[in-house]
């Protein structure tokens, strides 16, 4: 419909129509319907565009029927519900209980840590947040690219959920348009023999220990850390969904070297204790074992996950088939692999991890005799 600047000259020259309305240009949500016989004042108002006819022209003239409209409007501005602040905090605490609810431990204990180390510049309110907080958050990681861009994810993901609904605590958020600091670096390194040989003589000891099984097994760090003993049923330790990134069991056939390093592990809930009790290991102790390895093994620049890099490369190096490659380092699979095929392949896994130990004992051999 056409908008019109509504004046008395204006009205009085508008021509009969099959009910067409004109809109005002000076007072939005006002205007005046032209049927074939008459003139009607009308305003739109409510979430629902609701009409409300306020009288005929020109009996109720321009500036009365004006006036009635702006009273309605004005009504209906104070009717609306005042914008709620929300704390930065809460919202932290809602968003990590509702968005992670139904995903695997590890990934909302990642979120939260990254919330709770590196988002704190944020003001008291959400409706505060602005280029300067964010920014300042960003700025604190600038010499490491990789933590930058995981802060820089997780800031974007949280504010994105504070103007989802039903919450729309907030109406944009503040970092639409913002490019992603850097791009995500793809390693590629994996340990020579030597340097394998090396780290695995110097993670000894009931924690670091937790290293070999990481060579062992190629498993990921968080999922190895959680390991429980009543996972270990008839030699198979199960890692449940809940606790793997994809979501799904993981079956390990446990070997005679990894069942020596689990023997070996104190008694309790865990096979790797946290420091302070029953939990286990904490992700916060990773760095120090890595550093400590590096230092005592006089090896450098690599990093916890490239050892299920050369986990995979050495299986592939000993002719194991792709697909128990896979299976092994507990990769999803395409859908159709994972609806139709639920066989796990515990054989062809233990014969794999048989054959792996074979290889990293000849590596060994001075330690082992």
């Amino acid at each position: 419909m056409p908008n019109l600047h509504l004046t008395d000259m204006a009205v009085s020259k508008l021509k009969p129509a099959a009910n067409r309305t004109y809109w005002d240009d000076t007072t939005p949500g006002f205007g005046i319907r032209v049927g074939k016989r008459t003139k009607t004042w009308t305003v739109m108002r409510g979430s629902y565009r609701d009409r409300v006819t306020l009288g005929h022209y020109p009996a109720l003239s321009l500036s009365d029927a004006r006036a009635e409209a702006k009273k309605l409007l004005s009504a209906e501005l104070d009717l609306r519900p005042k914008q709620i602040r929300v704390p930065v905090e809460a919202a932290k605490l809602q968003f990590l209980e509702e968005n992670y609810r139904n995903r695997a431990i590890k990934t909302k204990a990642g979120m939260t840590s990254l919330l709770k180390l590196h988002v704190k510049d944020f003001p008291e309110f959400l409706d505060e947040v602005g280029d300067a907080h964010i920014q300042k958050c960003l700025d604190r990681l600038k010499d490491r690219p990789s933590a930058q861009l995981h802060v820089f994810r997780a800031m974007r993901c949280f504010l994105r959920w504070c103007t989802r609904p039903p919450r729309r605590y907030l109406k944009h958020s503040p970092m639409e348009g913002y490019e992603q600091p850097s791009t995500p670096n793809k390693r590629s390194r994996i340990l020579s023999d030597a340097e394998l040989e090396a780290v695995w003589l110097a993670a000894g000891g009931s924690t670091n220990a937790i290293v070999r099984l990481l060579i062992l097994w190629g498993t990921r760090n968080t999922e190895t850390a959680s390991i429980r003993r009543e996972w270990l049923v008839d030699g198979v330790l199960t890692i449940p969904g809940s606790h793997t990134k994809n979501g799904r069991d993981h079956s390990i056939p446990v070997m005679p070297m990894a069942k020596q390093i689990l023997d070996a592990t104190p008694h309790g809930k865990h096979y790797f204790l946290s420091r302070w009790g029953e939990s286990h290991l904490s992700s916060g102790a990773w760095s120090k074992i890595r550093r400590q390895i590096q230092k005592d093994s006089k090896t450098s620049e690599w990093q916890l996950r490239d050892l299920r890099r050369t986990f995979r490369s050495n299986m592939a190096r000993l002719k194991v088939p792709r697909e128990v490659c896979e299976v092994l380092i507990n990769h999803a699979p395409p859908v159709l692999d994972e609806i139709y095929d639920r066989y796990d392949r515990l054989d062809e896994k233990r014969e794999a991890l048989a054959r792996y130990e074979s290889f990293l004992a000849r590596l060994l051999q001075p330690e082992m005799s």
